[in-house]
Order: structure tokens, then C-alpha cells, then sequence
């Protein structure tokens, strides 16, 4: 992350920690290998903040939220977002971001 943006974030993004979606922590996109030798492929991967379960056991607790990386389409899904917005996510069938929006 660059030092402009860490200073975005710092200057007015507070993470909410009573919110219940995600918040929007970066992005990378680039090519990759398959490790199958085949020619290299793209790869769109955006990086959030969700929360954790609130599910409880003698063995498990857990409070906060947790990083996670999502799989996109492509680099759309997060042209418009700044690290710290609250978005709403949807996906396709595979589990990949299709469309962002915006959560406030």
C-alpha cells in the first residue's frame, strides 16, 4: 500500500467494528503460471475485511473480523472503491466477485 493511501486511511477510514459486511482493503492483479506448464493467465484478487462467526464452543470463540482474499472477474469490480468503504459483494456460481457496491 502505498504511503498516500495509508495516509487516506489513517486521515478518515475508521473501521466500524459493529458493521457486518465487508470493508475494502486493497487489490493485485497480474499473470500467473499454472503450475501445469500451460501459457501464463490472469488473475483480479481483491483483499477485505469481514467479520468473524459468531458461532461458540468449549473449544472456540472468536470475535472481530478476519482478511480475506476474494477472487474477481476482472479489475472493475473495484475501480471505484478506496481502502476503509464498506462494500457489498456479489458473486457468480464459482464463488468470484462479479459487482461491488458501495455500503453506507
Amino acid at each position: 500500500m502505498s504511503n498516500e493511501v495509508k495516509s487516506e486511511v489513517k486521515q478518515g477510514k475508521k473501521i466500524d467494528l459493529e458493521y457486518q459486511g465487508y470493508v475494502f482493503l486493497g487489490w493485485a492483479s497480474g499473470m500467473f503460471q499454472p503450475d501445469n506448464g500451460k501459457e501464463k493467465r490472469p488473475y483480479h484478487n481483491m483483499y477485505v475485511f469481514s467479520p468473524v462467526s459468531t458461532f461458540e464452543s468449549e473449544d472456540y470463540k472468536a470475535s472481530g473480523f478476519k482478511a480475506e482474499k476474494k477472487k474477481c472477474v476482472n479489475p472493475d469490480v473495484w475501480r471505484s472503491l478506496t481502502p476503509g468503504d464498506k462494500v457489498r459483494l456479489f458473486f457468480d456460481d464459482k464463488g468470484r466477485v462479479i459487482e461491488s457496491a458501495l455500503d453506507e
